[in-house]
């Protein structure tokens, strides 16, 4: 029986993954109110740097955990990237000829990206634990109250869980376009009339940028082309491209998909919304929607 679909495989991946690293989070912030909440009552009885240093030590934990998390995660983003061009491609006439030319990829970019991302995981825990610190050092000097950085450690952590879940949520997207994007060059000269075309994420808060843009068709050397709120040309070589603008890329849960002219495909051009997507308050922040919904009402009304 077939495994998951490319497409789905990605998805699943970036939640399991998030679920995780918030699970190694979670019990590093347990580990470390329990830290605090056995220390003595006045806080001028003990030496902040040995605590400072058990600190680092529980957070040094979630790190060893969470690394290998991101790296594996990375590496099965990169592959689901592959499966998608390859899986396409194969369903089409003579495309499991082309597939068999097409050797493995060079997986330099998946190598940086690991590194990338194990970066970004030690910079959270450094993160923690400088805020941490900060609010010790205030009860140190009697500006707030020992039962005060312990409540502090909620925000601390919540803040930092947002900062992970959306890191992993780009970067293994981020594996799977890039690998897609390479994959789709590798087959190009094998299968002449590839292109590439961008699919909208379908996400209920989704960029209007992107949205106006799906269903483009590009070759599969050209970026795409999105103009940005502030009316700029944004140019794109696949959804999550590392080159592009922050704005247009953190978060991003669009595709890029091969296309040719002579594949028949159930949806040629732009998808219409779905009535979830359309919500009230989607409809007051994003134009292309609200733009969609007055098409289809004149539609309804005037049906030539």
């Amino acid at each position: 029986m077939a495994g998951p679909r490319p497409l789905a495989r990605r998805s699943k991946l970036q939640t399991d993954t998030q679920r995780e690293i918030v699970r190694l989070l979670r019990l590093a912030q347990a580990r470390i109110k329990a830290t605090l909440a056995g220390q003595p009552t006045d806080y001028q009885r003990w030496a902040l740097p040995q605590l400072e240093r058990q600190i680092a030590q529980q957070l040094a934990v979630f790190e060893r955990g969470a690394g290998p998390v991101v790296t594996e995660a990375a590496k099965k983003g990169w592959e689901a990237g592959v499966d998608l061009v390859d899986q396409t491609i194969a369903r089409r006439p003579a495309g499991a000829i082309v597939q068999a030319t097409l050797s493995g990829l060079d997986t330099a970019q998946l190598t940086a990206m690991q590194s990338f991302m194990v970066s970004k995981i030690r910079d959270i825990s450094a993160t923690v634990a400088n805020k941490i610190n900060s609010e010790l050092a205030l009860v140190v000097i009697g500006a707030q109250s020992p039962g005060d950085a312990v409540a502090k450690l909620v925000e601390i952590f919540g803040g930092q869980r947002q900062r992970a879940i959306n890191i992993v949520r780009t970067e293994v997207g981020r594996a799977f376009s890039v690998a897609a994007q390479n994959r789709m060059a590798q087959a190009a000269p094998s299968l002449p009339g590839l292109q590439k075309q961008w699919r909208r994420s379908g996400k209920k808060h989704s960029r209007a940028t992107h949205d106006a843009i799906d269903g483009q068709i590009q070759d599969v050397d050209k970026p795409f082309e999105i103009i940005s709120l502030q009316g700029e040309l944004v140019r794109l070589m696949h959804p999550r491209d590392p080159k592009g603008p922050v704005g247009e890329t953190i978060n991003c849960g669009c595709e890029s998909i091969p296309f040719m002219a002579s594949w028949a495909v159930s949806t040629p051009g732009a998808k219409p919304f779905t009535d979830d997507e359309l919500t009230p308050a989607e409809l007051l922040r994003n134009p292309v929607k609200r733009a969609f919904v007055a098409a289809r009402a004149r539609a309804k009304k005037d049906p030539k």
